[in-house]
């Protein structure tokens, strides 16, 4: 579990255990904030270790009192520790969401993902999506490691049965054996997942959400737990040099490891191994671990599991509330969340978890409740989102929400029938101009359909969510394996006077959420964001020199980011221009990208940071109307201010020769 899990027997408490838990919660909220720690991620595979041994233990030693595993009372303990704090955690995340997020799509994300999270299941709802969003900014997203959690504590005790079943003994090096191959088999799974090799869908995701490729980390820890405590006495010296050096590895991945890292793979080694390595040598009296079990470390471990839950969601709406601020808004939440965490600690988990009346039949009462309360909550919650919470001119700003390509239905989709896009309102004989892209053609269409309107050209549109004009950065999204070659025949078949095209470079090179680190020539990953924008490049120039080299093309680079959305209850809150610092990534992407279509005489370039920014900060809303419906698209309002800036292009670009 995520926080320590204290038995009867207060024999077995190991304050060494909670200093581990502090170092791992501590590793993951700061890397949340955005300070420091890069691979702080790895926190969570300290839990995954640590879980592991808890648990294993707790079912071998009351498989030595009882000769038997009652699974009723393992999972009754189980419904206690975890299930009201998740509810309480993911009914105000709900409630927050209502006034802090837009009502135009990422409330409904979060109800969502709420559902899943109920269920234990949204490890599996973050790697069946394709939003960036849902992936990258849902306050609920950190959630998916305590599904994987959860399903390993269904399976495990199911496995440690059967094994008994066959008469393998508990205690016994031939359980070990077992446990360690099933490991190892999870591990060279997760390996060949992690560096891209396709043999289930999504591989990266796959090898990141998926609880039987992380299964191995929790039997590290669960090995350690069967194995005979007298191997443990080492001498004095030998426990220091390893427990220091434990500590030290751990540090280490936590600075060097990145977003970019190819990770759990070969990469979760250390972090895992290390933390094993602690808790086999935590009943020995090593400097390490008179340092784990300090005061300070032992009090934030005991509240782990809850500040775990409670961070990142307000983290996501500091962000959303304060954009500017940079680091104040993410280290103040963090801080609040630790207040949070300490309120359900002392008057929902304790007087829950310690209550000796709630077991058997009581418990999984109290677990059908701490299921259907989130659940009624987010109908609520969905029902107030869906209709604008009754306010009128909410409601008139959804209408104005949908852009010219959404209206007209021009997305191009897996198993979805292709649509005519193709609106000749000029005639047969006046220029046509084709956009094509993913969502950020989308959101840029109404700019680019008043120019065409203005310059008197036929305008055609075809896009596809989620996959660029090249098809290599998403190779194994299935839907873009499809659609690609659809708008590929669309661009050959227009054959058009000129072709436009919008993506949204960043989702791609700083593409992390999603597991899709971009890869070289030779299938190296990137290292770096500087590694990735390369790469990215040389995508783009392979793409033009096939392709578009001998084609009139107008790029619109993406827009600048924003934190702008159509609230309803906070909106007033929100500056009116964020800073252009904010947008730092999708900065050094453009910057880029300019560069190299200015090398093609037929290419122009819009940049809708003209427009928008004035070199230090960018507009997010105008006369009090947004300009971003999320943090990447612009709205209807956003994209026609672009119109003119659009059209000066177009006229210069077919005025070429």
């Amino acid at each position: 579990m995520l926080v320590a899990e204290v038995t009867e027997n207060t024999t077995y408490f190991r304050q060494d255990i909670q200093g581990l838990r502090a170092i791992a919660i501590l590793l993951v909220v700061i890397y949340h904030t955005g300070i420091a720690f890069p691979g702080g991620y790895i926190g969570v595979d300290m839990f995954f270790v640590i879980s592991g041994f808890v648990i294993t233990q707790l079912l071998s030693r009351e498989y030595a009192r009882t000769g038997t595993l009652r699974l009723a009372e393992f999972y009754s303990r189980r419904i206690r520790r975890i299930l009201p704090a998740v509810a309480f955690a993911t009914i105000g995340t709900l409630l927050i969401s209502v006034v802090a997020l837009s009502p135009f799509g990422e409330q409904q994300q979060v109800v969502d993902t709420s559902r899943a999270s109920s269920f234990f299941g949204s490890n599996l709802y973050f790697y069946m999506q394709d939003s960036y969003w849902a992936l990258a900014e849902n306050p609920l997203r950190h959630l998916w490691s305590l599904a994987v959690e959860e399903q390993f504590y269904l399976i495990f005790p199911v496995l440690i049965i059967s094994l008994r079943v066959l008469r393998v003994k508990m205690q016994s090096s031939a359980m070990r054996i077992s446990l360690l191959i099933i490991s190892v088999i999870s591990f060279v799974g997760s390996y060949y997942l992690s560096i891209g090799n396709q043999f289930l869908p999504k591989p990266e995701l796959m090898a990141f959400f998926g609880t039987p490729w992380r299964m191995w980390e929790f039997l590290v820890g669960s090995i350690l737990a069967l194995s005979p405590t007298s191997r443990r006495s080492l001498p004095r010296v030998a426990t220091n040099l390893f427990a220091s050096i434990s500590l030290i590895v751990i540090l280490w991945a936590a600075v060097t490891f990145n977003s970019f890292t190819v990770f759990p793979g070969t990469a979760a080694i250390a972090p895992v191994f290390s933390t094993a390595i602690l808790i086999y040598l935590g009943t020995t009296q090593s400097a390490a671990t008179r340092f784990l079990a300090i005061k300070p470390l032992t009090k934030i471990g005991t509240i782990s599991f809850s500040w775990y839950l409670w961070h990142w969601p307000l983290i996501v709406f500091a962000h959303r509330l304060s954009p500017n601020s940079h680091y104040f808004a993410p280290i103040s939440a963090a801080i609040f969340s630790a207040g949070f965490a300490i309120i359900s600690l002392r008057l929902i988990e304790n007087p829950i978890r310690h209550n000796p009346d709630i077991r058997g039949k009581r418990a999984l009462k109290l677990g059908v409740v701490c299921t259907i309360a989130p659940i009624l909550v987010s109908v609520v919650v969905q029902f107030a989102s869906n209709s604008g919470l009754g306010l009128q001119e909410i409601k008139n700003d959804k209408i104005k929400m949908s852009s010219f390509t959404d209206v007209h239905d021009c997305r191009i989709d897996k198993g979805k029938a292709i649509p005519n896009c193709d609106f000749n309102e000029y005639g047969s004989t006046a220029k046509r101009l084709l956009l094509v892209g993913d969502s950020a053609a989308t959101a840029i269409s109404d700019g680019v359909a008043a120019a065409t309107s203005a310059l008197g050209m036929n305008f055609s549109a075809y896009y596809s969510y989620g996959c660029p004009i090249i098809l290599k950065p998403v190779s194994k999204r299935t839907h873009c394996i499809t659609t690609f070659p659809e708008i590929e025949k669309k661009i050959a078949e227009i054959k058009p006077d000129i072709l436009v095209i919008s993506n949204m470079s960043s989702i791609y090179v700083d593409n992390v959420s999603r597991g899709e680190v971009l890869r070289d020539q030779n299938g190296k990953p990137a290292a770096d964001v500087n590694q990735s924008i390369n790469i990215w490049i040389s995508m783009l120039r392979e793409k033009i020199n096939n392709d578009f080299k001998n084609q009139k093309t107008l790029v619109i680079l993406q827009p600048p980011m924003s934190n702008m959305r159509e609230l309803v209850l906070l909106q007033k809150l929100f500056d009116e221009k964020i800073s252009f610092k904010t947008s730092e990534i999708r900065n050094r992407i453009t910057r880029a990208e300019s560069e190299l279509f200015r090398n093609y005489k037929n290419f122009a370039v819009v940049d809708p940071a003209t427009t928008l920014c004035d070199g230090v900060n960018c507009k997010q809303s105008l006369n009090g109307q947004a300009l971003f419906y999320d943090s990447l698209h612009l709205t209807v309002k956003g994209s026609l201010l672009l119109t003119d800036l659009i059209t000066a292009e177009l006229e210069q670009l077919t005025a070429k020769n």
